[in-house]
């Protein structure tokens, strides 16, 4: 595969040399290290992406005599067997602006180049290669998108190509990716045009292919044919053992291979003492050994082709040392093309036909459609565990660990595919990338509920070993996000796990509508208090049905409650009489709430022993609803099943779009100010910042920064009366009750004593004092835009006032938005009540303030560099919004989690 003119054998083209001349920089960029990234290819396996370096020479040559003839044909129009000295100096010495290549390795060996050559100031001729062996895994694909990301980072818009006609696969690369293409034939050439800014189209295709990637790792992880296992002993309690009891519990029917050096044959395994002394191929491997020697292994896994390793060795997270001994464990099981699940994983598990134990778990739990994971080993195990006493039938279970490489998101696309899935729960204690995890989680929760634990306490601290970019936001940010995206949240393992219990045993409710029975008044006034603390649609309450002896009183209830069609969850509490068998009570009422499409809750008050007895039936019965020991117990568990059947703010539509932005003159001005600095920092002057609004279509109230009073009255005659006047100092100049403030000035003689006063009051500021239009009456809000580390570009919304801020009344959610998210993110502080008026006042345009919401959502998502935008205060009136100030700090580009090229995720430096 290949095309491009650059890459025959005659000299470079004179005019792109001056071109190159032309839009370089004076001095040549430093190895941008940044541009690295381990990448997942369509086979599921992984590989290292970097910029070429001249040590590359003779590896690039071995890659090139690797190449068949016809592909040698393809990419320089030649057939050449060998690449020339000087071809070789010219590839891989570039100089990462005009000039910039990649390699893919697969340990080191290059398995496909990309590059870029700069034929003018916003253009480039692209070229590929890629090695036969790995043609069709998506190589070319990935390495488009990273050399567009590096192009854009240089001021490049377009990529040129020229391509033989026979290159079909190199032409689809292009097309594919969802940009729009030119093509046009000259002199038996395809020349090849297109604009490489990311578009809806590409975004899609992008995500798709990720999501095959991905799913495809992990079920060539969680799908072994063969298994390798190292570092097995005799003892009954080594790790190691565990792996091997679990496997053959489980009935794993595939090959096992065992490494031991403390016995010849283990429980009728043959043993080898050394890894390279096992045959074969092998699927997955196994690494139960302390920190270091697990290093040494991947190595020689490598060498034997394994394609993906498991650890549960602890002991990677106590120091500096051993976090760095893991992000080397991580690099080195990537480069060598596998992946890895753990450090400190329980492993996995998976039931039914195609069974299998790979874990520390006890037992195998009852087959059935929940798919679980967990992060650390002790909340895997508490989930576990859970899951045995409340019978939920399985599916999957995977645990992570420190989600070095595998991580909550691989699962989630994992189980996407899945159709034996029917609820999600995930109990997770940090989040590499949150950004991505609701990108998914939006998808994912349109079909297949979604639970998530995010322990209390679990904020911005992660816990040892888990390597993670750190937020600066509150935890609540990241619950208004998960929530954004349709993610039912639970407050504990007993609360995550009664949720998924209930839909995995009977589905989601068809709808909202709540109807309540019960046989005693006081029982039936406890769920109906539960019900409205929980705010669910209660539509019937029965709390007439007698406490008797037989049984068929409540049956009765119950069937004319569910006949009548009005209810979709009935929460049935019952005082039992101590006659009779309640588990037949609820089995009839198990069986009519299914013929009835109702689904069914038990909240049972009876003695410990006959409890018990119940919830013995209901583990081992799927067919039984769940049976709560307490009314907040039953209605907390429907509320979370309501949760996942409403989705309510889950925001499925497409982003909104502002054809009045101008992406080019803010660009512009962004390169321009930030090239002006030593690091690329600097707060924005106010000028500066109404001029980066301003091509977003957001328009700031008119002021004039004056020196004296005359100043002051010629400029308020220019805006008109009346006017404020306002010190220019970055806390004063909100703040009336210190005096930075003084409104409705309707004259000239006003404004000169209020000068004066300013003056005199605020004689420790040496700010000057600013003269504005006055805005009109409404309501004063806050709209902010933060560059989260972790999150990315944050939008938050507020009330303007010091009790928002005491009170944490802030909405937060993440760009783009769609017309109807911009509208949730605007309703969803308390305080908005304010918005709709009331008490005599006329209610706010809200959805002007929705307009605004998306153009800084726009601004924040286009410009990285943007590290922290204030509006406030932002008045909404009665028609229309008014931004009075605003501030602005730009930043050097972070490398975002979630950006417009495929990499796995990489732990930050500490």
């Amino acid at each position: 595969m290949s095309d491009s003119r650059e890459a025959r054998r005659e000299p470079v083209n004179p005019l792109r040399r001056r071109a190159s001349a032309d839009a370089g920089s004076s001095s040549t960029p430093a190895y941008p290290d940044h541009w690295e990234a381990d990448i997942g290819l369509r086979d599921g396996s992984a590989a290292h992406l970097r910029p070429i370096l001249p040590s590359d020479a003779d590896a690039l040559q071995d890659f090139h005599q690797r190449q068949s003839e016809h592909s040698r044909y393809l990419r320089f129009f030649a057939a050449m067997p060998r690449l020339s000295r000087r071809d070789l100096e010219r590839f891989t010495h570039v100089d990462h602006h005009d000039r910039v290549a990649f390699v893919v390795l697969v340990g080191e060996k290059i398995i496909a180049v990309g590059r870029y050559d700069r034929t003018d100031a916003h253009a480039a001729e692209v070229a590929f290669n890629v090695s036969d062996a790995r043609q069709g895994t998506g190589l070319a694909s990935v390495l488009l998108e990273h050399l567009a990301a590096a192009a854009r980072e240089r001021g490049i818009s377009v990529f040129t190509a020229e391509v033989l006609p026979q290159n079909a696969k190199m032409i689809n690369v292009f097309t594919d990716a969802g940009f729009d293409v030119d093509r046009m034939m000259d002199d038996g050439v395809v020349m090849v045009s297109f604009r490489i800014d990311p578009t809806k189209r590409s975004l899609a295709v992008m995500a798709e292919r990720e999501h095959r990637a991905e799913s495809r790792a992990m079920e060539r992880l969680l799908h072994p044919e063969s298994v390798l296992l190292i570092g097995v002993s005799s003892r009954a309690d080594s790790a190691g053992g565990r792996f091997l009891t679990a496997l053959e519990r489980s009935g794993y029917s595939g090959v096992i291979h065992v490494v031991s050096r403390d016995a010849f044959e283990l429980r009728g395994h043959p043993t080898h003492a050394r890894i390279q002394d096992v045959p074969g191929t092998v699927d997955l491997a196994v690494i139960a050994l302390r920190p270091h020697a697990c290093l040494e292994a991947i190595e020689e896994c490598a060498a034997i082709g394994v394609r993906g390793v498991v650890i549960p060795t602890e002991g990677f997270t106590e120091t500096e040392h051993g976090r760095r001994l893991q992000r080397d464990l991580v690099a080195r099981t990537r480069r060598h093309g596998m992946r890895l699940l753990g450090p400190g994983s329980l492993g996995f598990l998976r039931t039914g036909p195609e069974a299998i134990s790979l874990s520390m778990a006890p037992k195998m739990p009852r087959p059935g459609p929940v798919a679980l994971a967990g992060q650390s080993s002790a909340l895997s195990a508490m989930l576990l565990a859970g899951t045995d006493s409340r019978g939920i039938g399985l599916h999957e279970f995977v645990g992570v660990g420190n989600r070095a490489d595998v991580s909550l998101n691989d699962t989630l696309q994992h189980w996407e595919d899945d159709e034996a899935v029917g609820v999600i729960a995930l109990a997770l204690e940090s989040m590499g990338n949150p950004r991505k995890f609701t990108r998914l989680a939006r998808r994912l929760t349109r079909r297949t509920p979604l639970i998530v634990l995010r322990p209390p306490g679990v904020g911005t601290d992660a816990p040892p070993g888990h390597d993670v970019r750190r937020s600066t936001l509150p935890r609540r940010a990241l619950d208004q996000v998960l929530g954004s995206a349709g993610v039912v949240q639970a407050t504990g393992v007993d609360h995550l796990l009664d949720i998924t219990d209930a839909i995995g045993r009977q589905g989601l409710p068809p709808g909202a509508r709540v109807g309540l029975l019960s046989n005693t008044p006081a029982l039936g006034a406890s769920l109906r208090g539960a019900t409205d603390y929980a705010g669910l649609d209660v539509t019937a309450d029965n709390r007439s049905v007698p406490l008797a002896a037989d049984p068929r009183m409540m049956q009765r209830a119950f069937t004319s409650m569910a006949a009548l069609g009005e209810v979709d969850l009935v929460i049935a509490g019952m005082l039992d009489p101590l006659t009779g068998d309640p588990v037949e009570v609820i089995r009839q009422m198990a069986t009519v709430a299914r013929h009835s499409e109702v689904v069914l809750l038990i909240c049972l008050i009876t003695d410990t022993e006959r409890f018990a007895q119940v919830q013995k039936a209901v583990r081992e019965d799927p067919e039984l609803p769940p049976v709560h020991a307490t009314p907040y117990g039953a209605v907390r568990a429907g509320a979370g099943m309501l949760a996942a059947t409403l989705r309510p703010a889950a925001d499925d539509d497409d982003p909104a779009v502002r054809e009045d932005v101008d992406h080019e003159a803010a660009r512009g001005l962004v390169d321009g100010i930030v090239g002006g600095t030593e690091d690329g920092t600097r707060q924005l002057t106010d000028q500066e910042v109404a001029d980066l609004l301003g091509a977003y279509g957001i328009t700031m109230l008119p002021a004039w920064t004056i020196h004296d009073a005359d100043e002051a009255v010629l400029r308020a005659e220019e805006l008109g009366y009346p006017v404020a006047l306002k010190s220019t100092d970055s806390i004063l100049r909100h703040r009336p009750d210190l005096g930075g403030v003084r409104l409705e000035i309707s004259d000239g003689a006003q404004l000169r004593q209020a000068v004066a006063g300013m003056r005199r009051d605020l004689s420790f500021s040496t700010a000057p004092l600013e003269v504005q239009a006055m805005a009109p009456p409404g309501v004063p809000m806050v709209v902010r835009s933060v560059e989260d580390p972790s999150l990315g570009p944050v939008v938050s919304l507020s009330v303007a006032g010091d009790a928002t801020e005491l009170l944490d009344d802030i909405a937060y959610a993440i760009p783009p938005f769609s017309e109807d998210g911009a509208g949730r993110l605007v309703a969803s502080p308390a305080s908005a009540v304010k918005l709709r008026g009331g008490g005599g006042l006329p209610p706010a345009d809200q959805a002007a303030l929705a307009d605004l919401v998306v153009r800084v959502g726009l601004l924040a998502e286009d410009v990285p560099e943007l590290a922290r935008l204030e509006l406030y205060p932002v008045t909404v009136a009665q028609d229309g919004v008014c931004v009075v100030s605003a501030s602005a700090r730009l930043c050097p580009a972070p490398n975002r989690t979630d950006g417009s090229r495929r990499a796995l995720s990489v732990p930050p430096e500490s």
